[in-house]
């Protein structure tokens, strides 16, 4: 069960709570088509975790799916839950080895901070001890998202790739779960990933509500605002982890895509909704190496 909570773009968990949308055939959403040289990449913004009202999605968002010659995600779930061996290297890379713990990793103000957070959740002190902060992280966004009524179960991601596993269609890795958590853990400051989680968590009930309205009115301005900016003007000592979790990945995603739509007439990719949103999001670098974008 604890490596499902890994495969999940950090992104999603930590900056995109939305997934309580109804009416859904109505929605907008995130959704974008580039095209260069006569061949077209189709880009959903993620939600990783939804509802079911939150289904059937936009037709045309569907259609897209259904011409494509063969999907991208940042990291294939369904496969890493079905490969015994990167389950395990999933886990040593998600906890401590010998005898450091997390309680050794974290200034004690912020370590008090998670104990009283896990005493508020009624979770055991010895679930996280062992965990990596970054795995720690994802872990708590993770139940704080399910005691909102999300489910995993539910997500974009896994709808997509569950249509592409029985339709045979061509699945591809931008990033992969194993690449994510590498990431998380070669932060330079790790303890600073921990403590904005935890101010994150604390507004999840104020925040969800002007996110999903953002995303289903397709409103990127706004999703720009309340993903990269606001945090961004509030924390400027966070700006190495929007470094790290977002602009650098960018570059990564856009050059990843860049080099591999050619290979086919349709691509479908799936990213994170915060990939798509700013001065320096995919959407940009891929206008940038000439590609006609349009926002549909």
């Amino acid at each position: 069960m604890f490596h499902r909570y890994l495969a999940f773009s950090i992104t999603a968990i930590l900056l995109l709570f939305a997934g309580l949308v109804s009416a859904a055939e109505t929605d907008r959403g995130v959704f974008w088509k580039a095209t260069r040289d006569h061949k077209t990449v189709y880009l959903l913004g993620s939600i990783h975790l939804a509802t079911e009202d939150f289904y059937p999605l936009r037709a045309q968002i569907e259609e897209a799916y259904s011409n494509s010659d063969a999907i991208a995600v940042e990291a294939d779930i369904t496969a890493a839950e079905d490969d015994v061996l990167l389950q395990q290297k999933i886990m040593m890379a998600s906890v401590y080895q010998g005898d450091r713990s997390l309680r050794d990793e974290l200034p004690p103000k912020l370590y008090q901070q998670l104990q009283d957070w896990m005493r508020k959740h009624n979770m055991p002190e010895a679930l996280f001890i062992r965990q990596r902060p970054a795995i720690a992280m994802v872990s708590m966004s993770m139940i704080e998202m399910q005691a909102q009524g999300l489910n995993p179960e539910l997500g974009i991601d896994r709808h997509f790739l569950k249509k592409a596993n029985r339709d045979g269609k061509p699945v591809l890795e931008v990033e992969g779960v194993l690449q994510q958590i590498q990431l998380l853990n070669s932060l330079e400051n790790p303890a600073l990933l921990l403590q904005q989680t935890l101010e994150q968590l604390e507004d999840i009930s104020s925040f969800l509500p002007k996110i999903t309205r953002a995303w289903k009115a397709g409103d990127i301005d706004a999703l720009n605002r309340l993903i990269i900016l606001q945090g961004l003007k509030k924390n400027p000592d966070y700006k190495p982890l929007y470094d790290a979790l977002f602009f650098q990945r960018n570059e990564n995603m856009a050059a990843w895509i860049a080099a591999h739509a050619p290979n086919y007439p349709s691509l479908f990719v799936i990213l994170g909704a915060g990939h798509m949103v700013g001065e320096k999001s995919v959407i940009r670098l891929l206008e940038q190496a000439g590609y006609k974008l349009e926002q549909l």
